[in-house]
């Protein structure tokens, strides 16, 4: 019996969640303001609901993306605690009109952060929370003060879990759509940038050629010249088309494949693509990584292997995807990965995923490449 695929929310079902979260915690907030005006409050009401409604109008309108950014993603979230325990500890009440808008950091985190990032961040919340119990002027009731924090401690509970309880991957989606965007924008750089360069050079030496025409020696250096130019062009837009073919929503091994078809046009060598389990299901993440990692691989075999024929198999056993990549060229002398060399950058690839990759060679028999990464992402096992 095949087990039924879990629904996955797009990214613009998560960022409506967040802002819905967000404008219904503030509804509340504002509404028990309105009918119930803080008596010992630091700062007047309307001072506290016109500064929460400008700070969540800036929290609706800006870039999930900025999280992704250690940096500015650390300052959105002190901001955010900031401000929750400002408009919580202003109120100075066992009951804060505010309670609930506090929890949105943590909603926040639990979506867009690791784990353990979002458990600090609830612990910080639940903290400030308690302190303001403590600081706040005792007029209820033992048992309403302890109906308050129960309930309280519930729901940062529940806004914690919330995001694993709907297998949300916020960070995961929007790294992935930042990796795509950012490979269409190369792609349109190469083209106006490199492909031009080379079709003025190929203009120019055209005109040099007519002008010499005759001199032997000098024939001989333009037509190598020439092949150069043809060779750097074949690459440059063999590099565009791989850049613009990627789409998270085809199958990993059609996209392979056309990868391989792309080799053998370009460079006439053959191909077998084997799937011993099948489709894998993968994240985006890591569809993306690995499909770069075969693509510097062709490219490489096009270049210097002087293969006939490269084999992919692909698995995916125990939650892992395991790609093997082998062609019968002349082999490698070295196969250390370098610094600043295409191996390096594969394997590091495969490292960011949480993996790792292996490269076997016996000089005039051939290259594998082998690359084991796990099929789910996670930050946890990604090494820096």
């Amino acid at each position: 019996m095949s087990k039924s695929k879990k629904r996955k929310f797009t990214l613009g079902e998560k960022r409506l969640l967040l802002g819905g979260f967000r404008l219904a915690t503030l509804s509340l907030a504002l509404i028990e303001l309105s009918f119930d005006a803080p008596q010992n409050s630091y700062m007047p009401a309307v001072v506290l609901a016109g500064g929460a409604i400008f700070y969540s109008f800036f929290k609706l309108v800006h870039p999930l993306r900025w999280y992704t950014s250690p940096l500015s993603g650390t300052a959105l979230t002190v901001i955010d605690i900031l401000v929750c325990a400002t408009l919580v500890f202003a109120h100075r009440a066992i009951h804060a009109p505010f309670a609930l808008y506090s929890l949105n950091p943590v909603l926040t985190a639990a979506m867009m952060f690791r784990p353990g990032a979002t458990r600090a961040i609830t612990s910080v919340t639940a903290g400030y929370y308690t302190l303001d119990f403590f600081l706040a002027p005792t007029v209820d009731t033992l048992t309403s003060i302890s109906s308050f924090f129960a309930t309280y401690l519930v729901a940062l509970g529940l806004t914690a879990w919330l995001p694993y309880l709907v297998n949300s991957d916020t960070y995961q989606h929007l790294r992935s759509s930042t990796i795509a965007e950012e490979r269409l924008k190369l792609g349109r750089e190469i083209h106006d940038g490199l492909c031009q360069t080379i079709y003025g050079l190929r203009l120019e030496l055209q005109m040099l050629h007519r002008d010499i025409r005759g001199k032997g020696h000098l024939d001989k250096r333009l037509r190598h010249l020439n092949g150069l130019l043809d060779i750097a062009e074949k690459e440059a837009r063999g590099t565009i088309e791989s850049l613009r073919s990627f789409r998270d929503d085809r199958p990993f091994l059609s996209q392979v494949e056309d990868s391989l078809k792309c080799l053998k046009g370009q460079a006439g060598i053959e191909y077998q693509l084997e799937a011993i389990s099948g489709e894998p299901r993968l994240d985006n993440l890591v569809k993306i990584e690995v499909l770069r990692i075969c693509e510097e691989t062709f490219r490489n075999i096009a270049k210097h292997s002087r293969a006939g024929e490269v084999k992919v198999t692909v698995r995916s056993p125990n939650g892992h995807l395991q790609v093997a990549i082998a062609d019968d060229g002349r082999g490698m002398p070295d196969t250390r990965p370098a610094p600043g060399h295409g191996l390096m950058f594969m394997k590091e690839r495969a490292e960011s995923l949480g993996g790792n990759m292996q490269v076997f060679s016996i000089p005039g028999l051939g290259t594998e490449i082998r690359v084991e990464v796990p099929r789910k992402w996670s930050p946890e096992l990604a090494t820096r």
